[in-house]
Formats: structure tokens, C-alpha cells, sequence
């Protein structure tokens, strides 16, 4: 096998970060502090520690930028600036829940709202999306509630 230089391994390993993270220009936006107390009832946890992966995208090229606030049963998981980029910039938010029923509601800066209802088991992850739209001055959240791994995650 042939001997790589360090840069060559840094320039790769530079390449591969910015793809898992959609090569964003800025910062995305960061959890809540709510959700990273930990005696938080929605709690920020690790991929392989949670019951409910969640991810949150600006999808509208019309609002490159939209502010969401997105709670779940109340605390607040993140309120923070969402970037359109290519549209291709969903972010996670691993969380830990109790089994049982859920609320999550969510709101846009520019006047859309979402409230769901789902139910997380307790002994397997579930995966939902958050996508913002905004076409014709009309913004818009969706929701998408499934047992299996996104497709793009």
C-alpha cells in the first residue's frame, strides 16, 4: 500500500467532513440548552442512544434563511437559523425520550406552524423529519414519522 503524506490525509479527511455535513458555510444551528441538561425530559444524546433521531432542514431556495423554533413535549430542542444551502443540510438532533406518546411543534419566523403527535416505543429508535417549503408566499413545515433510518441520513 502506498505511503500518503499528511496533507494529503488531512486535505482527505477535510473532504470526507465536509460532505457529511453538507459542506455548510457557517454554523448550523445548535441544540438548545434545554435539551442538553441533563435532568432535561428531552434530552440531546448520542446517535446510538436515542429514541428519536431528528432532523431539521431549510429547504426553500425563495427564504435562504429561516429561523425555527422546534420543541418537543415542551423544551425546546433548537431555535436557531436555518440556511437553504444546496438543499441538502439536514441537521440531527439525537434525543433521548420516555416510551410512550409525544408532541412536537414547531414554527418558522415567517409564520408556519407544525404540531405533530408520535409515539417512540422505547426499545428501538424512531426517525422523523422537519423540512421548511416556501413557495409563492406560502411557508410551510412537514413532518415525516417512520421506524427505519432516513434515507439520506
Amino acid at each position: 500500500m502506498p505511503m500518503r503524506s499528511p496533507s494529503a490525509v488531512a486535505v482527505a479527511l477535510a473532504l470526507a467532513a465536509c460532505a457529511l455535513t453538507a459542506c455548510s458555510g457557517g454554523e448550523d444551528p445548535a441544540p438548545h440548552p434545554q435539551v442538553t441538561a441533563s435532568d432535561s425530559e428531552v434530552r440531546l444524546v448520542g446517535p446510538d442512544e436515542a429514541d428519536l433521531v431528528l432532523y431539521v432542514s431549510n429547504q426553500s431556495f425563495e427564504d435562504e434563511d429561516v429561523r425555527i423554533k422546534l420543541d418537543v413535549d415542551g423544551v425546546t430542542v433548537v431555535d436557531g437559523e436555518f440556511r437553504v444551502e444546496g438543499q441538502h443540510n439536514w441537521i440531527r438532533f439525537p434525543l433521548s425520550l420516555s416510551p410512550g406518546s409525544h408532541t412536537l411543534t414547531a414554527e418558522s419566523d415567517t409564520g408556519a406552524t407544525l404540531k405533530e403527535s408520535f409515539q417512540v416505543p422505547g426499545n428501538e429508535a424512531r426517525y422523523a423529519v422537519v423540512n421548511y417549503w416556501a413557495e409563492d408566499d406560502s411557508p410551510e413545515l412537514t413532518w415525516l414519522f417512520q421506524r427505519e433510518p432516513v434515507g439520506f441520513a
